[in-house]
């Protein structure tokens, strides 16, 4: 499937269920009405344990961090590129150096935006791998936000997630 607002191919389908949820959903998004939407959908469908909204990036890596120092896991990141204090590149790729001086494992992260891909994004999110972007379209329509980040998080879960201990 190819989205038609940036061009991307999406691999992605409806999939079962996930595991049980074992770690952290981070979401860094400016638009409180956004964030409660995404986050209420992670809620319902029981993608993550537990769920963090932040404003802005500078808050998302700060929590990242601390997230890390306790080695509490986290599923993902779901960060909008254009927010006041740090951007989203920015903060994922203070995230990246984070998880390198930790030596953890890459999370996966989302780039969940209105700004159409370009090159330099495509390039960009090849070097913070595995990073995926979804638009959030022009469309006012909740119903149609909420249906791309459950179809992204069904597949981010199903191919990311840690097998239980």
């Amino acid at each position: 499937m190819i989205c038609a607002f940036c061009g991307f191919t999406l691999d992605i389908e409806k999939g079962g269920k996930p595991d049980t949820p074992r770690g952290v959903a981070l979401i860094a998004e400016d638009s409180q009405f956004t964030r409660r939407i995404i986050e209420k959908l992670i809620r319902e469908k029981h993608f993550s344990e537990k769920v963090i909204a932040v404003e802005n990036g500078l808050e998302l890596v700060s929590t990242y961090g601390r997230l890390l120092s306790e080695r509490v896991p986290i599923d993902v990141a779901i960060i909008d590129l254009n927010m006041p204090v740090m951007d989203g590149l920015t903060a994922a790729r203070t995230v990246r150096a984070l998880e390198e001086q930790k030596g953890t494992q890459r999370g996966p992260v989302v780039f969940f935006s209105a700004v159409k891909a370009d090159e330099n994004l495509r390039q960009q999110m090849e070097l913070l791998e595995p990073a995926n972007y979804v638009n959030k379209g022009g469309d006012a329509d909740p119903e149609k936000l909420i249906t791309r980040v459950e179809m992204l998080l069904s597949y981010l879960m199903e191919k990311y997630r840690q097998p239980a201990v």
